[in-house]
């Protein structure tokens, strides 16, 4: 299935890599070093270790990144609750700590150095059943957490606040407590160095958190942040923190999510029917210029409604099946739960394609051109994608040399580009995908190049026309709705858009498009 994922409009680094920073102008030196604050005890990510000595990855990351500033710096080492104090209170100038939206106001955050995801520890057979919504009179022990601490206590359990995550995996394994709630990456650490062989973990449909630098001294975060981008597309944070640095897999879902699914979904194909009605004539005349019957609407209902059912169908007969079978096993049960994410994904998937095609079609996305570096929203395309490619696999970044900066739409040219770049990472599985981008009289050119499958023979004709040929869906999987999303924003941009095979490296695919833009600078 040639398909792709609509990414949401947000600029994670466009306006810190547009500030003119530079260690330079810090204040640290060899007489005043800078003072990096950090827990005794938090393996493996920082502790000090039986010599005396500061260890762990926080540590080896931040020797890099400070070596990188050329900032002299020393460490202090203190209990988490002192040293959090320590640099709210700006009595030591740098610590990393997990982003904390009640905090936000009171101290600086650096972007992510990584997400972190949360499990439930528990003893072995105890685990079945037991998930967010079935805590009420179960002691659930964890760290200090707001978010944790609020879910918690909404579903009815006992929580049971623990500052030494050590002493209460040994707790646990004596019956004091029903579950432990950690990271996933603290949770392998504990069990394997604690647990006896006797607990294991499952993932939590907990929000993920962000770990970050964070200081009372805002340039310095300002500078991080440059590095660290720096850093990131180098590779150097995977390799120091790859460890520890996953991704949300392995979901348990309880038996009453395919219910919301199923509500989300046809709410918002209601949404869609009545944006369709209203803009019917603009539907008509921007989407589908070539083709203005009324049996269009008839096709395109019949495709999105084919598309709803095979992964609602899905969910349904799964969760049935696991609901009314209870001598079902523990391999059976996680394949079957494995299939209903999935399904239940391509639903919320599909359902926020639906909606871009409302805004598109109903003209809330308003086209509004505005002053845009072509070359740092290209790089930062690159570094969101860059984590989720396969083993192997590298991006290029190729565009004119002294920069490029036009007037057009931020947020549409994400949009196509980033549907492109999610269509090449999903279908490459070795060697390179190559974002290039370059002006011709008057006209930008984008290009996303991967050396992938290709696109299957039978879908080539209608390759961006998925929403108005009645052959689309009838095959075993429906092809996606991201293409013609694509089509759309760059029709009604005067543009074009279309696909290539790619015979420079003898393999993959090549999808472009261009549109009329205003140069604000010349090479």
């Amino acid at each position: 299935m040639y398909s792709v994922r609509r990414y949401g409009f947000f600029l994670l680094m466009g306006v810190v890599l547009a500030l003119e920073v530079s260690a330079e102008t810090l204040t640290y030196s060899k007489e005043k070093p800078l003072k990096f604050g950090i827990d005794f005890d938090y393996a493996p990510l920082e502790y000090v270790n039986e010599k005396g000595e500061p260890s762990g990855l926080d540590i080896k990351f931040t020797e890099i990144l400070l070596k990188r500033l050329n900032i002299p710096y020393t460490y202090s080492a203190n209990t988490w609750e002192n040293i959090a104090g320590d640099v709210l209170h700006g009595k030591v100038d740098l610590g990393m700590m997990v982003f904390s939206t009640y905090r936000q106001h009171e101290t600086n955050y650096s972007r992510a150095v990584f997400r972190m995801y949360y499990q439930m520890i528990t003893r072995k057979g105890e685990s079945a059943g037991l998930g967010l919504r079935d805590v009420k009179g179960k002691k659930i022990a964890f760290m200090e957490s707001r978010p944790v601490r609020d879910t918690l206590s909404k579903a009815g359990a006992e929580t049971i606040i623990v500052k030494d995550l050590k002493m209460a995996i040994n707790e646990l394994t004596h019956g004091q407590y029903d579950a432990i709630i950690c990271f996933r990456y603290q949770a392998n650490f504990l069990i394997n160095a604690y647990g006896n062989g006797n607990l294991e973990a499952e993932d939590l449909t907990l929000m993920s958190r962000e770990y970050c630098y964070v200081s009372h001294d805002k340039h310095l975060i300002d500078t991080i942040n440059v590095v660290l981008a720096e850093l990131e597309k180098e590779g150097v944070i995977e390799e120091v923190y790859g460890g520890v640095k996953t991704s949300f897999g392995g979901l348990r879902i309880p038996m009453w999510i395919w219910f919301l699914l199923s509500s989300v979904v046809i709410v918002a194909l209601v949404i869609v029917l009545i944006q369709q009605r209203i803009a019917r004539k603009r539907v008509h005349m921007e989407m589908v210029r070539a083709q203005k019957s009324e049996d269009l609407k008839d096709v395109f209902m019949s495709n999105i409604s084919h598309a709803l059912r095979t992964p609602l169908n899905a969910i349904v007969g799964f969760s049935d099946l696991m609901k009314s079978d209870e001598s079902m096993g523990r391999d059976e049960v996680n394949t079957l739960m494995k299939l209903i994410n999935k399904n239940g994904h391509q639903l919320l998937h599909l359902v926020n394609q639906l909606m871009s095609i409302g805004d598109i079609v109903g003209n809330k996305q308003l086209f509004d051109r505005m002053e845009t570096d072509i070359d740092a929203e290209m790089r930062l395309f690159a570094d969101e994608i860059r984590p989720q490619l396969k083993n192997g696999v590298k991006i290029d970044v190729v565009g004119p040399e002294g920069g490029l900066k036009v007037l057009l739409d931020p947020k549409l040219l994400r949009l196509v580009t980033m549907h492109m770049l999610e269509n090449a990472m999903q279908h490459t599985k070795e060697g390179k995908i190559q974002l290039s981008y370059f002006m011709e009289g008057g006209i930008f050119h984008v290009e996303v190049k991967d050396t992938g499958e290709g696109v299957p023979e039978d879908m080539k004709a209608n390759l961006f026309d998925m929403l108005n040929d009645k052959n689309a869906y009838t095959q075993e999987e429906a092809p996606g709705l991201g293409l013609s999303i694509c089509k759309a924003i760059i029709d009604r941009c005067d543009g074009k858009v279309g696909y290539r095979e790619n015979h420079e490296d003898g393999r993959g695919s090549v999808f472009w498009f261009w549109a009329p833009v205003q140069i604000l600078n010349r090479q």
